[in-house]
């Protein structure tokens, strides 16, 4: 009884000092609950209270709960003579399922937030048997003072990780709570086992489709030594050498071919070249359950042969780009134009569908390209004196035509084809549903892909903007301040990513670009649209964080908010510093 009294003291006087001193020498503290601490300090943990988010719209009836449903229940009658709740949480630590073996143990758990719904991540409540482990990315065993919160100390907690068991991907947390003259090692054992049981039934509770997908990679993967790579819609299983064998952007070109080809051919023996300047040799299969696709399996095989040609145009035919979806618009606009077909380019704004018209259009020799906006065909401007043929070849671009009634987009279009034999070539783009008056004026469609499905292009294309938007200067991006650029998903498109280099190049004109001359959106991932309010609020929140170096005690200090709100806004914003 006496080890354990000074034991509580020790941690007690360890936590103090760190309060007080926050680069004090935790001596006698376990070095994971230390360092839990100190993450906890750091992203402005109340001390003493329980400060938990609620969050109402989350999915509590989810594939993870119903596999962990049936082992929480055997778990709490297993261990019914201690008192003690079950939960599970989602991989950000929101509790979706509890259970108790008692109702004044629940009734506890309640009083401290610990209940559907609340936030236990480490950042949000310090030191705990769910926000720990996703933190540490193992199984934790917290008692008593170990916990930062005071008002969780008179309580244990074990947590595991349940991982996913196709991805390796973690989904979520199981923990196991009681009070803290209750804890025992069995509980940390308890838990680890009940949630190998809860990845079993995930594994189990697979729809067809991944394991169809997946029962094909183990076979080949099983008689192969080879690099074998399985990619479906969402899923994607490289064996060893198959991860030892790409660059991670060659890797992600890669899959986004795998995916391409899936939904057109049931075999696949291509030779793809990388963004790296590479190539390789992807032979394999479909996988099918009935008519639809899971995906495909393939041996992959790096050749001796390199792609000189990437970076530069692959004889004035194809686009400079790894991703298949983009190369196969670029033919389809190309066909088009070439028979002078009038097309319809449809996509995301700002994802560049009027440059690929006019780089296709441009490709074949000198040629002209008139862009006509939406705004002045509706106010009849445009319509008036529509664009001849002249000497030049000729483009005209409908730009927008989603904006635009039908009405006024069929007068211009009249006017552009009244006379076939001097008339320019015709093309439109859109980002939405046309009206189907205009659609009769048009003879084909291309899609384009958005710029979050072409992360194999982005380097190449941020090479491109920056000698257009700082032609003969020496200009580049850091290693950090590139993978950054990687990591954001770029909802404005190629638009919004010259944007953010023209604000880099304000503040770097010359040199390396780092992360802290990129725009503070860069490392915000916001799961809603943002106010303008809201956005000044961010980019603040960032450039106090740059300048802290990543301490959110200094920022909020800077900011002249408490850590608690500091580090809400942070997750409100989606804020990845």
């Amino acid at each position: 009884m006496g080890e354990l009294a000074d034991r509580r003291a020790r941690l007690a006087s360890a936590r103090a000092e760190l309060l007080e001193h926050p680069d004090v020498d935790l001596r006698g503290v376990p070095a994971r609950v230390a360092a839990s601490w100190r993450r906890s300090v750091a992203s402005g943990v109340h001390p003493t209270t329980v400060i938990s988010e609620y969050h109402p719209d989350l999915d509590f009836d989810s594939r993870l709960v119903r596999c962990a449903r049936p082992v929480i229940e055997q778990l709490v009658e297993q261990i019914g003579d201690v008192p003690t709740c079950v939960a599970l949480t989602d991989k950000q630590a929101r509790l979706l399922l509890r259970a108790d073996s008692t109702s004044w143990m629940g009734r506890i758990a309640d009083a401290m937030y610990f209940a559907q719904g609340f936030d236990y991540a480490e950042g949000a409540v310090g030191t705990n048997g769910v926000g720990t482990v996703l933190e540490a990315g193992e199984s934790v065993h917290i008692v008593g003072g170990e916990h930062f919160a005071e008002s969780l100390q008179p309580y244990a907690c074990a947590g595991a990780p349940v991982r996913d068991p196709y991805t390796g991907r973690l989904e979520g947390v199981l923990d196991i709570s009681c009070l803290a003259e209750h804890s025992s090692p069995i509980m940390h054992s308890l838990v680890r086992t009940a949630a190998a049981q809860i990845e079993h039934g995930l594994l189990v509770d697979r729809n067809q489709l991944q394991q169809a997908l997946f029962d094909v990679y183990t076979r080949i993967d099983a008689r192969s030594r080879s690099a074998v790579l399985a990619v479906g819609e969402r899923t994607v299983m490289a064996n060893s050498p198959m991860q030892g064998l790409l660059e991670p952007g060659d890797l992600a070109a890669l899959q986004e071919h795998a995916r391409f080809v899936m939904l057109r051919r049931p075999t696949i023996d291509d030779r793809v070249d990388l963004p790296s300047g590479g190539r390789v040799r992807m032979r394999g299969s479909t996988v099918t359950v009935g008519s639809a696709v899971a995906g495909v399996v393939g041996v992959v095989t790096l050749l001796a042969e390199t792609n000189r040609a990437v970076g530069g145009r692959r004889s004035g035919t194809a686009p400079d780009t790894t991703c298949p979806a983009w190369r196969e618009a670029w033919g389809a606009v190309q066909r088009a134009l070439t028979t002078d077909t009038a097309v319809l380019v449809i996509g995301e704004p700002g994802s560049g569908r009027f440059t690929l018209l006019s780089q296709v259009f441009r490709q074949a020799g000198e040629g002209r390209v008139v862009a006509i906006e939406a705004a002045d065909v509706e106010s009849g401007a445009a319509a008036a004196q529509p664009p001849r043929r002249e000497p030049t070849p000729t483009l005209v671009v409908l730009r927008d035509i989603d904006r635009l009634s039908g009405a006024a987009a069929a007068r211009l279009f009249t006017a552009l084809a009244n006379d076939p034999a001097d008339r320019p070539s015709l093309a439109a783009t859109a980002a939405g549903r046309v009206d189907g008056e205009l659609l009769a004026l048009l003879q084909t469609s291309v899609t384009v892909p958005p710029l979050r499905n072409r992360a194999s292009d982005l380097p190449a294309l941020v090479d491109a903007l920056l000698a257009e938007l700082a032609p003969h200067r020496r200009v580049g991006l850091s290693p950090e301040a590139q993978r950054l650029l990687q990591r954001y998903g770029w909802p404005g498109n190629v638009t919004q990513l010259r944007a953010a280099l023209e604000f880099a190049l304000r503040l770097r004109p010359v040199g390396r670009i780092e992360v802290a001359d990129l725009p503070a959106f860069c490392q915000s991932s916001p799961r809603i649209a943002l106010r303008p309010v809201d956005e000044v609020e961010r980019d603040a929140i960032v450039a106090a964080l740059r300048d802290a170096g990543g301490n959110r005690v200094a920022a909020a200090a800077a900011l002249g908010l408490a850590r608690s709100s500091l580090y809400r806004k942070i997750r409100q914003y989606g804020i990845t510093l």
